[in-house]
Formats: structure tokens, C-alpha cells, sequence
């Protein structure tokens, strides 16, 4: 119990801009313009999937997997970063800290295994269409499902367990970025952290590069089965959901890799420049969430079409229920 208390009152620094208030005050306007926006539009898809009988069918299934995460990404790290950029205090919990790297990491795994769940279940559409509704079924997609939750907490759950019990620094418990991550708790302890950094590379390894391979093998049959046939009906198709596919695939690793390699590649790492570029390239991650739901959205003619006739069918309803309640109002 005290070793509780006196977890919840360690506090570590989170990285933020250090800049004028005017620009602070942009980045906050785009931050929780970027939340409201996130949050409505994937609950919103998640609605109307779940409402519309035509779209219940295991593609949306992933799509609607992929919401959850982006959920959760944005709603782990958004707020926190607008409450340091509104008090301009950088302070945040051991306890809260442990629970945000947790979130954040359930949020970039899911999206990565998801991904590669996805990859296959475009490749068996477009390679095996008359098997598909034989190889993907039902049962097949809630397990598939289920079975990245249950590998992402198994993988995730003890090494946060193992995290929180570290020793941190006395002083200079500060975060290099602008949320919580483990490696960046790790380089704040003290003591021997080679356990630690080696479950660390095991998830990277089971969680990122596996996934990668995955993508990457059904992309290399799908382009070999493309060069193997003369039809012109089945190449359109497949480019056309490859490009959707990738587009989502280049958001996530390109956000990633800018995340990640950008704060790498400056010199001086410690000057203000330094802590503004690595800033706003973590900041980059956070389109992530609205861009999966947008290109989804753009690039889905069915899921357009369902959303479009939705819309139509709400709107007149919201109309025609304010007309009526001005007429109630001006009888009585």
C-alpha cells in the first residue's frame, strides 16, 4: 500500500513545446479540433456498421477493430497533452505515466496485427474469391479478432507489470517525448535494465516485424498472382484494394518511422530546436486515428453509400422533429 502511494507521487516530466504562447495556443486549437473530429467520426462509422445489416460482413469487422484502437490512441494521449499545453504543467504520475505507455502500445500493436489481418483477408478476395466466404468466415473473423486482443495483453500486461517495478531516478525524470513509452521508462531507471530492454526487443520482434512479414508475403502473392493472369477485371480490382490497404499501411508506418527516426537523425538533442522537432514529429502520430477512418471512408464506395443514406434518413427526422416541436410551442 505505501509502495502505492509513493508510486502515485513520483511524477515524471512529459516533452511538450517550448514556444511562444500564441503558437501553444494554435497547437491546442488543431489538438482538440483533431480530438473532436477522431472521436465523431469513428464512433460514427462504428455506428453505422453496427446498424446496417449490408455491412456486416468480416472486412468492416476489421475495420470497426481498427476504430477501437484509434479510440484509444487518441483518447490516451490527446487529453494529456492538451491539459500540458492549456496549465503548462508537464507533470504527470508514475501510476497514470505506467497506464498511458500501456494504452498507447495496445493502441500501435492493434493497429499493426489488424493490419495484417486485414492484408490476408484482401488476399484471399482477391485470389481465392469463389473460397473466400468458405476461408473467411464468421466464427474465423471474431477469433482472428480476439486473438490479437489476447496476444497484445499477453505480450504487454507483464512487461508493464515488470515496469512498474523499477527503480527511478532521484532527479531528471524527464521523458524525452511527449507521452509515456517503455523504452523511454527504462533509460529513467536505475540499475541493471537488460531484462527489461530484452522483452522490450521480443515485442518489437513479435508484435511489429512479424506483422511486416506477414503484409509484406500477401502483397508479394497478390502482385504475383497479377502478373500470372491476363484479366482485366481482377488486376482493377486488386490495385484498387491494395491502394486502400496501402494507404492505411504508409499512414501508420510513415507516422511511425517520423516518430521514431526523425528525433534520432538531430544532433544537439538537448537544445529547444532539438525538443520542438521531435515534438511535433510525435505530434504526427496523432493524425493516425482520423486518417484510417477517413481513408476507409473515401476509398469504401459500400460504406460511403450506407453512411450517405443514413445521413439522408436521420436529417429529414431531425427536421421534421424541430418543426413539430415549434408548432407544439406555438399552440400552447
Amino acid at each position: 500500500m505505501e509502495a502505492m502511494e509513493n508510486s502515485n507521487k513520483t511524477f515524471i516530466l512529459l516533452g511538450t513545446f517550448e514556444t511562444s504562447y500564441g503558437v501553444r495556443a494554435l497547437a491546442v486549437s488543431l489538438l482538440l479540433l483533431t480530438f473532436v473530429v477522431t472521436v465523431t467520426a469513428n464512433l460514427l462509422v462504428m455506428v453505422i456498421v453496427a446498424v446496417s445489416t449490408d455491412l456486416h460482413k468480416p472486412m468492416y469487422a476489421f475495420v470497426c477493430n481498427l476504430v477501437v484502437a484509434d479510440l484509444i490512441g487518441c483518447s490516451v494521449s490527446l487529453p494529456q497533452q492538451l491539459h500540458i499545453l492549456l496549465t503548462g504543467d508537464n507533470r504527470i504520475p508514475r501510476s497514470s505515466c505506467t497506464a498511458q505507455m500501456f494504452w498507447i502500445n495496445v493502441f500501435i500493436c492493434m493497429e499493426c496485427l489488424t493490419l495484417a489481418i486485414m492484408s490476408f483477408d484482401r488476399y484471399v478476395a482477391i485470389c481465392h474469391p469463389l473460397h473466400y466466404h468458405a476461408i473467411v468466415t464468421g466464427k474465423r473473423t471474431l477469433l482472428a479478432i480476439l486473438t490479437a486482443w489476447g496476444l497484445v495483453t499477453a505480450a504487454l500486461a507483464p512487461l508493464t507489470i515488470l515496469v512498474t517495478s523499477l527503480t527511478l531516478k532521484g532527479d531528471g525524470r524527464q521523458m524525452p517525448g511527449i507521452f509515456c513509452d517503455y523504452s523511454g521508462f527504462v533509460r529513467l531507471s536505475v540499475g541493471d535494465t537488460r531484462v527489461y530492454e530484452t522483452y522490450i526487443l521480443a515485442v518489437v520482434v513479435t508484435l511489429y516485424a512479424l506483422p511486416l512479414c506477414v503484409i509484406g508475403h500477401t502483397y508479394a502473392r497478390i502482385i504475383i498472382e497479377c502478373k500470372r493472369t491476363r484479366s482485366s477485371d481482377f488486376k482493377h480490382k486488386a490495385v484498387h484494394t491494395l491502394l486502400t490497404h496501402f494507404f492505411l499501411l504508409s499512414v501508420f508506418f510513415g507516422s511511425l518511422l517520423i516518430a521514431v527516426l526523425v528525433p534520432r537523425l538531430v544532433r544537439d538533442s538537448q537544445s529547444v530546436q532539438a525538443r520542438n522537432i521531435r515534438c511535433v514529429a510525435e505530434f504526427v502520430s496523432f493524425i493516425l486515428p482520423i486518417a484510417n477512418v477517413s481513408i476507409y471512408f473515401f476509398r469504401t464506395k459500400e460504406l460511403r453509400k450506407v453512411a450517405k443514406s443514413r445521413l439522408k434518413k436521420m436529417i429529414p427526422k431531425a427536421f421534421s422533429n424541430l418543426r413539430l416541436r415549434k408548432v407544439w410551442a406555438t399552440v400552447n
